[in-house]
């Protein structure tokens, strides 16, 4: 049985396969951000957006020690997806400035974009 996404999700995925990175927030210390599931309470969720723009507008109040971060989308599909796997999180993807938005498992978001590269 095939998986259904959001059509969020697949727009996610065109769009960083069109800009060829994809966004997270990074703070000085060199920490990436994450926060806790809108879904799974009991889950971390690491956020990333396809527009430097939207990444911005989260870092603010306790995100302020954040800025916007590119992840270039070769590494990010090599190594970060496998490792936010392995750490047991989810992947949000281009939330609203109030951290809300899809999550998806890490696995499932590389899935697509490897469907779309086909």
């Amino acid at each position: 049985m095939r998986k259904r996404f959001s059509a969020q999700l697949y727009q996610f995925v065109r769009q960083g396969l069109v800009g060829g990175c994809v966004w997270g927030l990074r703070s000085d210390e060199g920490d990436w951000g994450v926060t806790r599931s809108n879904v799974e309470n009991v889950l971390e969720v690491m956020p990333f957006w396809t527009n430097q723009d939207d990444a911005e507008k989260v870092c603010c109040e306790e995100w302020r020690v954040y800025s916007a971060t590119a992840i270039d989308l070769e590494e990010f599909l090599e190594d970060w997806l496998p490792g936010i796997h392995k750490d047991c999180m989810q992947v949000g993807i281009n939330w609203c400035s109030d951290l809300r938005g899809d999550e998806v498992a890490p696995l499932d978001l590389m899935e697509v974009f490897v469907s779309k590269l086909d």
